[in-house]
């Protein structure tokens, strides 16, 4: 990933969703059950990359500096419905990982999955990236330089600062 020095913003004109999806290793020895459940997740990652005009714009893994056991992925989608529609669209591969993981491990405490998701509407956002390589938002659409007297209510599309 290439550095891009200086300060940046990300403009992404549509709506679009933050889904945050993840996993806690609750007994890190039971590898037969943990290590399924992450492979899958990264299996789905691929699917979806692989995918001609994918719904998911872009995709990070994050590994949690307060609970090593908690990698979770912070993804950006193009709307909830595309995310729903994958999710349960039998041909791809979130069914199977989803049937497999109530089968093996579901209920009995030893593995946790979690997500979270957010709606997002056009200009409703702030980003900022100083020195930094294309990453979360700006990874998905345009990459532009920040002026150095922008101000957060002039990011995030408010009419009134902008006057």
């Amino acid at each position: 990933m290439d550095v891009e020095a200086g300060r940046y913003t990300a403009n992404y004109p549509d709506d679009f969703v933050v889904f945050l999806i993840g996993m806690r290793i609750n007994h890190w020895w039971r590898v037969t059950e943990w290590v399924p459940v992450m492979w899958s997740a990264f299996g789905m990652v691929r699917e979806l990359r692989a995918l001609p005009d994918s719904p998911l714009l872009q995709s990070r893994l994050v590994l949690s500096v307060g609970d090593w056991r908690l990698p979770f992925f912070v993804q950006h989608w193009r709307s909830v419905e595309e995310l729903e529609g994958w999710a349960d669209d039998r041909d791809q591969s979130h069914k199977p990982a989803q049937r497999d993981f109530f089968r093996r491990t579901a209920y009995n405490g030893h593995v946790g999955v979690w997500h979270e998701t957010y709606r997002v509407a056009a200009g409703q956002f702030e980003a900022i990236y100083a020195n930094m390589p294309r990453i979360g938002l700006a990874a998905a659409g345009e990459y532009r330089p920040l002026r150095a007297s922008s101000r957060l209510r002039d990011r995030l599309g408010d009419a009134e600062a902008n006057r």
